[in-house]
């Protein structure tokens, strides 16, 4: 029997573009009787994880470093994201374009992400997880700008 809707991985990074991106894939979803998941990517060091967030507090709890960032990543996604009924929230850990590549091959049929849109120069120079994405994806990528 086939699906409704076509199944949307977001990567979302906090920044307004990625969330830019969640915009236009709950409209896309909408359209279609899609469902949309939002994912973001951690760093896979807990102590580099807790330092880029700017939590030395979780540093000096007495609880699982791992189990605590990961509780503080699904509610700051719930709270930036705000999540629809529905909607599945999934924190990866390691390098941003692999991971959502890895994780939009297993059933997705679309991976959207937003870009600041540095330019071809730029990008190449500083290095980009959005090109990163569109060479290694195996499904169509939605890129969106803010």
């Amino acid at each position: 029997m086939p699906r409704a809707g076509i199944r949307i991985l977001v990567g979302i990074d906090f920044s307004r573009e990625s969330i830019a991106a969640l915009r236009a894939a709950r409209a896309l979803a909408k359209k279609t009787g899609g469902r949309v998941t939002i994912a973001h990517v951690r760093p896979s060091s807990d102590l580099r994880a807790a330092v880029m967030e700017d939590r030395g507090d979780l540093l000096r709890g007495k609880r699982d470093l791992s189990a605590t960032l990961e509780d503080h990543y699904a509610r700051r996604l719930a709270r930036k994201c705000r999540p629809a009924s529905g909607e599945r929230i999934l924190v990866l850990r390691g390098n941003p374009g692999e991971a959502l590549c890895r994780t939009a091959s297993r059933g997705y049929d679309l991976l959207a992400v937003g870009t600041r849109g540095r330019g071809g120069v730029a990008a190449f120079l500083l290095g980009s997880t959005v090109q990163e994405i569109l060479v290694k994806s195996r499904i169509p990528v939605m890129v969106v700008r803010r």
